[in-house]
């Protein structure tokens, strides 16, 4: 019993934690970058500013095809989530319909930026950021890695996997001295960005 309502305080503060990253997500995306820096306090003006909006059609027509854009990969992902799809898929594609699943997905996203005339994602980042990723593992690798070696117990077969891609992501992972002056310079530009005042505050 014990163990158990320890898990009640952890449990209690992610769902704050989720909440109240939720709200900031619904206050992030306002309209008032739109709207030219409106106040949000709820007053008249920012009534008139949203209902001035609402009937823009410079604001209605993007909002429709972001609309129409989230719609497609919501569907998309709803759609092949659910039993039936995932059971036809699994019938013709086999061990290939998790992979399908996630090409689609891809596809969905590439539509997006597509259509919002971004192209590549990679496209958007600057060579140097492109080099450090040439020689920089995704972090999920540390994920597969905890996996692969925080076992109980390691069987022989276990083991020659561990080492194999122990040795395979080591390799693959080379930052140089190039890559660690854009790391430091990014690190700096950040935290000149977390020391300015926000908007609205008292210098």
């Amino acid at each position: 019993m014990a163990p158990a309502l320890l898990l009640v305080p952890a449990a209690l503060a992610s769902f704050i934690l989720a909440f109240g990253t939720g709200v900031e997500f619904v206050r992030f995306p306002s309209l008032r970058p739109l709207l030219g820096g409106i106040s949000e306090s709820g007053g008249p003006d920012a009534r008139q500013g949203w209902l001035a909006a609402l009937q823009d059609q410079s604001i209605l027509v993007p909002l429709a095809w972001d609309l129409g854009l989230l719609l497609l990969f919501v569907g998309q992902h709803s759609l092949m989530a659910t039993e039936t799809v995932k059971s036809w898929m699994f019938r013709y594609f086999g061990v290939l319909q998790r992979s399908l699943y996630v090409a689609c997905t891809a596809l969905a996203l590439q539509v997006y930026y597509h259509v919002l005339g971004l192209g590549e994602p990679l496209a958007l980042k600057s060579p140097r950021a492109l080099r450090l990723f040439s020689h920089l593992r995704h972090p999920v690798c540390v994920e597969l890695l905890t996996v692969l070696w925080v076992v109980p117990t390691l069987g022989t077969d276990r083991l020659l996997l561990a080492l194999l891609l122990t040795l395979y992501l080591g390799l693959a992972h080379g930052l140089d001295q190039q890559d660690l002056r854009y790391l430091r310079a990014q690190l700096q530009r950040k935290l000149h960005l977390l020391s300015r005042p926000q908007d609205g505050e008292a210098e």
